[in-house]
């Protein structure tokens, strides 16, 4: 089996500008990557657009799953078509109310920028709505305020959907709270294997079958066929690995590679070349 993680995570991602390809969803792939440096497991990204009904919808579904972290991300902006928060009260039978602090810090700005028109003011102040009874989460970044608010034993938490905002507010208030419940910790590697190719699959599958646990991805290779098989060819492994702590980890790890490092070795030898594509252990 492939690592679990101790914690289970889903992402709902909102906004039409992503059903209509106007903007690429690189959030949930950065939440993705924090996520697992704490041992969590993201288990579904869920995008859908601005209609109240359809974010209501896309929760209850949540809800019946087994995450423990729901989080939400976009529309908190003052436009009447963000209605995240509004969305998830109507499923959660909760009334929206507006963060005080988030509120006196937006109406500051806007008064040291010399913002004084109530409309302004009030639509300002859409920024900082929550629910009755929620967690507010303060942005340390922007002017958007989150929110935490538990419901069937599982935590949902709205970040905006600006990435400056939403990196600055998941490390305040989200991390926190997935890394005081995790359990485990993961740790991935990813390696250039060079090597005879005709060798590379029959070591690579064994491993695979040896290390259940452990999730080993070659990337997608075009085939090779008749003498350039018996030619050096260099491929790019994943490893992933779950562990109860970052010692722990790093020895699983090494123990792995080395494994794997002497297999190629029986067969003729190659290389494993370490490639910088982000460290999921803790520092």
């Amino acid at each position: 089996m492939k690592p679990t993680g101790s914690v289970n995570v889903e992402i709902i991602v909102t906004g039409d500008e992503l059903l209509y390809g106007r903007i690429l969803d690189t959030n949930s792939h950065w939440i993705a990557q924090r996520v697992a440096e704490m041992g969590a497991k993201l288990r579904r990204v869920t995008t859908i657009g601005d209609e109240p009904e359809t974010i209501a919808a896309a929760l209850h579904d949540a809800l019946k799953r087994d995450a423990h972290f729901i989080i939400f991300s976009g529309g908190l902006g003052p436009s009447e078509d963000d209605l995240t928060v509004e969305s998830i009260g109507e499923a959660l039978g909760r009334r929206t109310v507006i963060d005080e602090e988030g509120a006196e810090k937006i109406r500051a700005v806007y008064r040291r920028r010399g913002i004084t028109e109530d409309a302004t003011h009030r639509r300002g102040e859409r920024m900082a709505r929550v629910l009755e009874g929620s967690t507010p989460m303060q942005n340390p970044v922007g002017f958007s305020v989150g929110m935490c608010v538990e419901e069937a034993g599982k935590k949902i938490c709205t970040l905006p959907g600006v990435s400056s905002e939403m990196k600055g507010m998941f490390d305040a208030h989200i991390a926190p709270m997935i890394a005081s419940t995790a359990t485990s910790v993961f740790l991935a590697r990813t390696y250039n294997v060079s090597m005879m190719w005709r060798d590379f699959f029959t070591i690579y599958r064994r491993m695979q079958i040896d290390y259940p646990d452990v999730y080993i991805k070659n990337a997608a290779t075009p085939p090779v066929e008749g003498e350039d098989r018996d030619k050096v060819h260099t491929i790019k492994v994943d490893f992933v690995l779950e562990a109860p702590n970052p010692e722990e980890a790093e020895a699983k790890m090494s123990e792995l590679l080395a494994d794997y490092m002497s297999r190629i070795e029986a067969v003729g030898g190659g290389r494993m070349d370490p490639v910088d594509s982000g460290n999921l252990s803790e520092d």
